[in-house]
């Protein structure tokens, strides 16, 4: 798990580019907690899969609207919502104050208006601390379960029973701007060696949940993303790893080799820039990382 032709879990960007602070060609690659800079966006996103700008409209790693709102808020930034009449998308039609959020009260809302649609525009990122993030992940844990089971994966019923290797949910550049968390099975548990992994056995499975934080402290549950490794030759074009996307309504949004299959070949095509030692696989970054 060290150069970049792979490097899992998180979010990825081009062996060219500089991410956050992390290292570029030939390095490893790990989750990228910030927007990427300018030049990764979308002159590059040809070249660049996993490139988090908006430059493939129906790039679920792009970023995008929240879907499924839910209970649980951020108490600092819900204050602070509530000193500003125009943080809060309003519900009168074409209100200049409102934020352009997918509501169906709002007319005015840019972006395609289904709220499991991950083409849909919008998305950001908030900044949490540390005990914020706990707190709201704490809160949204049941949601999130209950959400992606409705499509009856197993991996949707069990992945919160299994190790989790980020110490707290954090923002992922690749995977939309979301807040993420990253968890790993028995099979995977090599995962929390982290660059030192190694290949990944057959039944390894990797998993990210996602949600997002409104300005206004509100969340809202993202896709579940996740990494199945599949026998010797399964599939050569993803280094027999099975690609699945599940959004927060049941729906299975595409599955390698399987219905939507095409529309997860972006993860495939991101994870395949890294190098082949680290088996596909993108890193926390080090700074969230559970030590094992």
């Amino acid at each position: 798990m060290i150069s970049t032709r792979r490097v899992l879990l998180s979010s990825t960007m081009m062996p060219l580019v500089v991410a956050a602070g992390f290292a570029i060609g030939g390095a490893v690659i790990v989750d990228a907690v910030r927007p990427l800079p300018a030049m990764a966006q979308c002159g590059a996103a040809k070249c660049n899969p996993c490139a988090a700008a908006k430059c493939n409209p129906c790039n679920p790693s792009a970023a995008s609207a929240e879907v499924m709102k839910s209970a649980c808020v951020v108490p600092r930034l819900k204050q602070a919502a509530k000193c500003n009449p125009c943080a809060v998308a309003k519900c009168s039609p074409c209100n200049p104050c409102a934020v352009a959020k997918c509501s169906p009260c709002n007319p005015c809302a840019a972006g395609k208006c289904n709220p499991c649609n991950p083409c849909g525009a919008g998305g950001a990122s908030v900044e949490l601390t540390d005990k914020e993030a706990v707190a709201l992940y704490d809160c949204l844990m049941k949601e999130l379960k209950a959400a992606y089971a409705k499509s009856g994966s197993q991996v949707a019923l069990l992945y919160q029973s299994w190790p989790r290797y980020s110490t707290r949910a954090y923002v992922s550049a690749t995977h939309g701007e979301r807040h993420v968390q990253n968890y790993a099975n028995p099979a995977a548990r090599a995962y929390g060696a982290y660059e030192q992994a190694g290949e990944m056995p057959k039944g390894a499975v990797l998993a990210k949940d996602s949600f997002t934080v409104g300005k206004d402290g509100r969340a809202g549950a993202g896709p579940l993303f996740i990494m199945e490794k599949m026998g010797d030759g399964w599939n050569a074009a993803s280094d027999d790893w099975r690609y699945s996307m599940i959004m927060p309504n049941g729906s299975v949004f595409g599955t390698t080799k399987a219905a939507g299959s095409q529309k997860v070949q972006f993860c495939a095509d991101c994870h395949m820039t890294v190098t082949p030692d680290v088996d596909s696989m993108m890193f926390i970054p080090e700074e969230y990382r559970v030590k094992r």
